[in-house]
């Protein structure tokens, strides 16, 4: 019994320390917010989406529009708080693009920029290790986008590999001017895929069923980063039901309204009708008010396309190996076909059979299977 409280003693020290490291990087975040020579820095990273008047796209009746960019917001603004979630490296870049010029509304980061006020709409990779819950209640919707994990996961450990594997926020922001550039070595990715698939392909359907339970913690409290390394796990199945995740219960609705495919986002011909799957869910909330009407998205889905702003994941494509060449083993393809299944089998029937959120799902793992 002592050697249990010695135990649950040094985890309950570990907590501590994790809660006042983050409160201290608050706390500088804060500081620097107050640095008019930091803030000029940041604001010309992101100068082609910060104006001084409102700027929404405009309808010009026949299906015509103009792409006018995006605003930040600030506490004076009443919008209706919507969270875009995901799996890392799932095409968000793309989402948000497409989110801001329909919208005109800047969308904000989880991790980055915290002196920001985390309101309106955000985008975060939370409850993988990799996102944070930064925006405390201030959302009230959600919406997810999907990406085949076949090409979400060598495209995360891309990203990882452009930033230096860094795990903290400084480190990180550090190295965001390197994104978009160039895929990572081959010999790096085999290494990480090697090491982490098992995990990852694991927290890929974890996150689904996340949202899809509207909270379901997948791991246990003392995992702060929720990753389930040693001397932690995941949850098993023979352990359901799951508890939920307090957040989901207290500050938000994480139960997805709509879900986004980032194979058809990017699709000339099935990217409009995804872009008003997302204009459905805004209409009628306030603050998006002048969300543009139907025959307007086919124009301005691909008016954002020429507009906007750069780096873009296309950009890889110009230095090194194609994405093509980032392949698995048999086996690790093998277990990505069994998590499809397993994903359909858990979403085309039961309670879901009539849930056009799960129909959605279950449309995407099944093209998933074909590619």
């Amino acid at each position: 019994m002592m050697v249990l409280e010695r135990m649950i003693g040094k985890k309950d020290a570990m907590w501590r320390i994790k809660l006042t490291s983050q409160l201290l990087l608050m706390y500088f975040a804060m500081l620097l917010m107050m640095s008019d020579m930091v803030f000029d820095v940041l604001h010309k990273v992101e100068d082609y989406s910060i104006t001084d008047n409102r700027k929404l796209s405009i309808s010009l009746g026949n299906g015509n529009c103009k792409w006018t960019g995006s605003r930040l917001l600030t506490l004076d603004d009443d919008v209706y708080g919507t969270l875009l979630a995901s799996y890392p490296a799932s095409g968000m870049r793309v989402l948000w693009q497409q989110v801001s010029g329909l919208a005109g509304i800047n969308v904000r980061d989880d991790f980055f920029e915290l002196y920001l006020p985390k309101i309106g709409i955000v985008k975060t990779q939370y409850p993988h290790y990799e996102g944070i819950w930064s925006y405390g209640s201030n959302l009230a919707q959600t919406i997810y986008l999907i990406r085949n994990p076949r090409w979400a996961m060598p495209s995360y450990h891309t990203l990882l590999s452009e930033i230096g594997y860094a795990h903290s926020w400084e480190l990180a922001y550090s190295e965001v001017s390197k994104v978009f550039e160039k895929r990572a070595p081959m010999e790096d990715w085999i290494r990480w895929r090697d090491y982490r698939f098992d995990d990852e392909i694991n927290l890929w359907g974890f996150h689904i069923d996340y949202y899809m339970g509207n909270g379901t913690q997948y791991w246990f409290d003392y995992d702060f980063e929720r990753n389930g390394q040693t001397p932690f796990r995941f949850r098993t199945e023979e352990e359901r039901p799951w508890p939920k995740d307090s957040h989901c219960i207290y500050d938000s609705d994480c139960a997805p309204k709509a879900v986004i495919s980032y194979e058809y986002l990017r699709d000339s011909v099935k990217g409009p009708a995804e872009l008003k799957k997302i204009a459905d869910v805004l209409r009628g909330k306030a603050g998006y008010e002048e969300v543009l009407e139907d025959e307007a998205i086919d124009c301005i889905w691909h008016e954002t396309w020429v507009n906007a702003p750069e780096p873009s994941n296309d950009n890889r494509d110009l230095n090194g190996l194609p994405s093509e060449a980032y392949n698995f083993t048999l086996p690790q393809m093998y277990k990505i076909e069994d998590k499809l299944q397993e994903m359909i089998a858990k979403y085309e029937g039961g309670k879901w059979a009539a849930n056009p959120v799960a129909m959605d799902l279950v449309d995407n793992f099944r093209n998933y299977q074909l590619s």
